[in-house]
C-alpha cells in the first residue's frame, strides 16, 4: 500500500503547472538585464497581453502610418525575445503601428519546450534604449498534460493488483 501511495503522489507531483506574468520595460528589460524565470520541464506559451505593458516604441512617437494605422515609419512595436538553454527566440512580425493597442492587437504569441528544469530569460532586444517608451506584458503558461496522462495512473495501479493477484495465485 505505501508504494501505491508514493507512486501516486510522485504522479501527481510530476503534473504541476507553472505560470507566470513576466513584464518587459522597454527602457530596462534589455539583453544586458533580463527578466528570469526558473522552469521545470516542460512545454510553455508565451501570449502578449494587455497587463501593465501593451507594446513598446523604440522612437518615443509614430510617424508615416498608412490609413490603417500601421505600416509606420516610426510606431509601437510587439516584438520580444526568450532565451532558453537550447535555443532563442526573436518574436516579432516586422510591423509598425499607430498606436500601442493595435500593436496588442497584432502581437505573435509563441511556445518552446525545456527538457529539463532551467532559467529562461525574456527580454526587449533593442540596442538604442534611451528613446524607448512602453514594454511587453506577457503570460507564461505551461502547456497542460493531456487528460489521457490522468488514466495511466488507475491503469498502472490496475496492472500492479494483477501482478500481485498472481503472485498470491501462484503460492
Amino acid at each position: 500500500m505505501k508504494k501505491i501511495l508514493l507512486a501516486s503522489t510522485l504522479l501527481a507531483a510530476s503534473f504541476s503547472i507553472n505560470a507566470a506574468t513576466v513584464n518587459l520595460d522597454a527602457l530596462t528589460s534589455t539583453n544586458l538585464n533580463p527578466v528570469e524565470l526558473n522552469l521545470t520541464a516542460g512545454t510553455y506559451n508565451v501570449n502578449p497581453f494587455a497587463g501593465a505593458f501593451t507594446s513598446w516604441n523604440a522612437w518615443g512617437s509614430s510617424t508615416g502610418c498608412d490609413s490603417t494605422g500601421a505600416n509606420c515609419s516610426k510606431g509601437w512595436i510587439n516584438n520580444y525575445s526568450i532565451t532558453t538553454p537550447t535555443e532563442t527566440i526573436f518574436t516579432s512580425n516586422s510591423i509598425r503601428y499607430a498606436s500601442a493597442n493595435l500593436a496588442l492587437l497584432n502581437s505573435l504569441s509563441t511556445s518552446f519546450t525545456l527538457l529539463s528544469d532551467a532559467t529562461v530569460k525574456f527580454f526587449i532586444n533593442d540596442s538604442n534604449y534611451g528613446d524607448n517608451i512602453g514594454g511587453m506584458s506577457l503570460n507564461v503558461s505551461a502547456v497542460p498534460i493531456p487528460a489521457a496522462a490522468f488514466l495511466f495512473a488507475p491503469a498502472l495501479l490496475g496492472f500492479m493488483g494483477l501482478r500481485r493477484k498472481a503472485k498470491n495465485s501462484a503460492a
